[in-house]
Order: C-alpha cells, then structure tokens, then sequence
C-alpha cells in the first residue's frame, strides 16, 4: 500500500528522528517528495509505502510526536480558469509534470507525472496550483 501526506512540524519535533523511525520501527519506505523544514518549524510531503497496518501505526506514532499529519488523496489539480500560463511553475517541477507548449505558450499538466510535491503551489502568482487533501 502507498499513501501520501503533508507533515507540518513545530519546533519541538524538528530535532527528533522522525523518518528513520518510520523505517526501522514500523518497516516503511519513506520517499520524501519535499521538505522544508529548520529550528523554527516546518513541512515535508512524504509518501508511505508498506503494510496498511504498519502506516497506519507509523501515523499514530508522527501524531504522538507532535507532528501534524494531512493525507493527501487526490494529488495536485490546477485551476485551468486561473492559470495565466506565465510558466513560473515549469522550470522548477522535478517530474516534468508542468511543461511549456512553445507553440501555443500555454502550459500543459499532466497528473500522471505529477507526485504532489508543492513546488509549483508556491512558485504559483495566481495560485491557480493546489493540494487537495
């Protein structure tokens, strides 16, 4: 089973071991798709690999940790009424999931490709770029 979700953390969590005890205490793969994280706070998006049971306690344990935890069940989806195709989000998408059309100059998104990592909601002047959790 794969899930993936946003973890937000205070500062009181930053400094604990979070991911190398969802691999050694509870036998998930961990494949961190961002992270911005320092002494004050911050988020990673993660997805989970491994038994149901095993991510469902790996997530009791980041909630006991003081480690907020948002699934995410959809991915990304874009606005296409808000997206002025300015292409801020294409240079910066690891997947290639944002590509510029030179033809058209229009940008194409393609959900496939896409593993919800976020880059593109920040880099997004009109926020046409979204979670859905």
């Amino acid at each position: 089973m794969k899930t993936k979700v946003v973890l937000n953390f205070s500062p009181e969590a930053v400094n604990n071991p979070i991911t190398h005890s969802l691999i050694v205490k509870y036998h998930l793969l961990v494949n961190i798709l961002r992270a911005e994280i320092d002494e004050i706070g911050g988020k990673m998006v993660l997805e989970l690999s491994g038994k149901a049971e095993d991510i469902r306690k790996g997530i009791d344990y980041l909630k006991s940790s003081g480690v907020g935890v948002r699934p995410i069940k959809e991915g990304v989806r874009r606005d296409d009424d808000a997206c002025t195709h300015c292409g801020m989000c294409v240079s910066i998408c690891p997947t290639k999931a944002l590509v510029l059309d030179l033809k058209t100059g229009k940008v194409t998104f393609d959900e496939e490709k896409c593993v919800a990592c976020g880059v593109c909601i920040d880099a997004c002047p009109p926020r046409a770029m979204e979670i859905l959790i």
